[in-house]
């Protein structure tokens, strides 16, 4: 008996998840989440623009470093610094990506500040700082995308946020208060947006390989990945999956929160 053949139907693109022709904006593209996010968009077919947060030169050299991994795949690039936390700063420099890749389709808010100190340490100045960093910075550029997204009739917004957002632990008060902020304005935002085609999703990250203070140390690695039901770390990779599956979406998914976790925080 001759195996069944099906007949390529023509409509059916090759591969769901391809990007091609859309143009993507990953904020703090510096960072391991962040750099296996823009990687990760630029290889379903993505131009890509990565920003920094800061203007020092390690920072600097490491986006553009990212800036170079996307040119390398043949797709359109270009690196920014931005201060998220001013309003101009990333108008400004949102409209530059959008004005040199031909648009704004999808926005990635990978930009992280972890603070880990026992609430009597902190002091205001602490807080706006870590508030600012972790909530004000993903609302302004948020703000910023989606008004190039709306008259286009489509945009994917997806915010990348800790898993403290939604387990205590001792010493992350304002830290872990930011996520859930970030988690908070993603719900809201959904509604706000739902009817302008513009989606907007949170990925809750367990503690993954190469997190400062956590992951960049293999004592560390060891004892914590002991206490997860994967026994391991999360990879950035997987992150960077979830952020191409979200930014491929029909459009149906939206205010939601999706964890890559390994199961973590679907413990009691």
């Amino acid at each position: 008996m001759s195996e069944f053949v099906p007949t390529p139907n023509p409509q059916q693109p090759p591969d769901p998840f391809l990007l091609k022709g859309r143009v993507a904006l990953v904020v703090g593209a510096g960072d391991p989440l962040g750099r296996a996010a823009a990687v990760a968009l630029a290889e379903a077919g993505a131009d890509v623009a990565v920003a920094s947060l800061r203007a020092g030169p390690q920072e600097v050299m490491r986006v553009n470093s990212v800036a170079n991994e996307i040119w390398s795949l043949g797709r359109g690039n270009t690196a920014l610094t931005l201060d998220a936390t001013n309003g101009n700063s990333v108008d400004a420099a949102i409209a530059r990506a959008a004005s040199e890749l031909g648009g704004l389709d999808i926005l990635v808010n990978a930009a992280d500040l972890p603070v880990a100190a026992p609430l009597d340490e902190l002091t205001p100045e602490d807080w706006h700082a870590i508030l600012d960093a972790n909530l004000l910075g993903p609302a302004l550029t948020a703000r910023a995308a989606a008004r190039l997204m709306k008259p286009n009739g489509f945009g994917r917004v997806i915010n990348l946020v800790s898993v403290l957002a939604a387990r205590g632990v001792a010493n992350t008060s304002a830290y872990a208060a930011a996520h859930a902020g970030v988690l908070a304005m993603t719900r809201s935002l959904s509604q706000e947006w739902a009817r302008s085609g513009i989606t907007v999703n949170a990925l809750q990250v367990g503690v993954y390989e190469g997190q400062h203070g956590f992951g960049d140390d293999p004592e560390t690695v060891s004892r914590v990945a002991r206490m997860l039901p994967a026994k391991e770390l999360v990879k950035p990779g997987d992150v960077g999956s979830a952020v191409v599956a979200l930014a491929a979406d029909s459009g149906f998914i939206t205010g939601e929160t999706i964890a890559v976790d390994g199961a973590a925080t679907a413990r009691v």
